[in-house]
């Protein structure tokens, strides 16, 4: 009960610069003592630690802060000390960690240094790397910093580079959704079966969300979740099927460990960025990648670094339902395309690509087995929810693409979900 309160408090204050709140005397006199409970998570002390030094605080919280700063030593864990006497600070991680504390930025080899040795070094504390995924957070990550984060990543993936020519990518967050349905795995299928291969990637559960994950409705729809990248290359390249799912845990085992980590900071760290951006099928010229994003700064960063980095053949941005690549049905929207020649946005509508107006609400309540039943129901041919979303979906990257006209998408996706050719590919791709 003490844990989830402290991390109640640290959901509270280290969200980040623009959406913490201000913490009251009594809710700081609490920390104080929740730090003192050898019961909790040093992790999670960490974080809101290191999120009460970094964040601007408000009046009352200077002061509080200047008497905690004078005793800290008789509240403290004696590991965290280093977060107030910064010049103990003897390990290579533990001067990175302070450095982002004191919010200057890494070089790209000090930030790949950085994230080499979060990712590889079990003898560096949890609670350490912890508090790095959040002062970067926090601080916000340079550009530089950020493109040496996602190198890291990228050389410890297992990856095949195959010889498709073309290979979509769904690639949204790995922590699920917890207002809207999740459609990604069947979104896979009606683009398969229009003739383009499609991956998807995901993991069983992840903070902060642990919300519906392709994961999931793949093993709620009796499929395999836990196939070899060698098994889903081989359901991709088959043209009856040309669709497949790879788990984090199996082509990159090494961010897979950090989930417990994740769990314990609350806070989504930029790994979630980058994560589902490695490619572990990837085609000859990279893929063709569709991401999302929420906030209004990672529409430019997210596009840029994909272009700098070089990896996909070309991307499309979409401010997606909770952050996803999934365009709202009801309401304007933001793609952004990037290719190789440079980076453009436009505003996308339901209405632009279908003609059925579709009142998507959010729900507090999703189930899997709900969501499941929509797209099955909409493989079948039923004209939902989750059918119109399918017939959008499929259009906006089939077309956004350049491959072809919306046109001529929207007769052939409709034509598949009627005669059950997108229901076929489905199942066959789940085993």
């Amino acid at each position: 009960m003490s844990q989830n309160r402290l991390e109640e408090l640290l959901k509270k204050k280290g969200i980040g610069p623009e959406g913490s709140k201000t913490l009251k005397i009594d809710e700081l006199n609490e920390i104080e003592y929740l730090f003192q409970d050898d019961t909790l998570s040093l992790t999670t002390k960490a974080t809101i630690l290191t999120a009460l030094l970094m964040l601007p605080p408000s009046e009352i919280e200077s002061t509080w802060l200047m008497n905690f700063k004078n005793k800290y030593t008789k509240i403290l864990p004696r590991e965290l000390f280093v977060f107030i006497e910064t010049e103990i600070a003897t390990s290579l991680f533990e001067k990175y960690l302070i450095q982002t504390i004191k919010h200057i930025h890494l070089s790209y080899t000090e930030a790949s240094e950085a994230m080499e040795l979060l990712l590889c070094d079990d003898s560096i504390p949890e609670f350490q790397k912890g508090a790095f995924l959040e002062a970067q957070r926090l601080k916000r990550e340079s550009f530089e910093e950020n493109k040496a984060f996602f190198d890291v990543l990228w050389k410890h993936t297992d990856r095949i580079e195959s010889t498709l020519p073309i290979l979509f990518d769904i690639s949204d967050n790995y922590d699920g959704f917890n207002r809207y349905h999740n459609f990604a795995p069947f979104f896979a299928a009606a683009i398969a079966s229009c003739g383009y291969p499609c991956i998807i990637h995901s993991i069983d559960s992840v903070a902060p969300k642990f919300g519906i994950t392709s994961h999931k409705i793949i093993r709620a729809c009796n499929g395999k979740a836990d196939k070899s990248i060698e098994a889903t290359l081989k359901h991709v390249s088959n043209p009856k099927i040309a669709w497949g799912y790879i788990d984090q845990s199996i082509f990159h085992p090494l961010l897979y460990k950090l989930k417990t980590i994740r769990k314990e900071m609350v806070k989504r760290p930029f790994l979630a960025t980058f994560e589902k951006m490695m490619q572990p099928i990837q085609a000859i010229h990279g893929n063709h990648l569709l991401t999302g994003y929420t906030h209004a700064h990672y529409r430019k960063e997210v596009a840029e670094q994909l272009q700098s980095q070089n990896k996909v053949a070309a991307a499309l941005v979409i401010k997606g339902i909770e952050g996803s690549s999934c365009p709202p049905l009801n309401r304007e929207t933001i793609k952004v395309t990037v290719t190789k020649e440079g980076i453009s946005d436009e505003t996308i509508h339901a209405s632009e690509f279908i003609d059925t107006v579709v009142n998507q609400l959010p729900s507090k309540n999703i189930e899997i087995q709900e969501s499941v039943k929509l797209g099955l129901d909409a493989l079948d041919g039923v004209e939902n929810e989750a059918y119109h979303q399918i017939v959008y979906y499929t259009i906006m990257a089939i077309s956004g693409f350049g491959f072809e006209s919306k046109e001529s998408v929207s007769k052939k996706i409709k034509s598949h979900l009627k005669n059950g050719i997108v229901l076929e590919h489905f199942k066959c791709g789940l085993v």
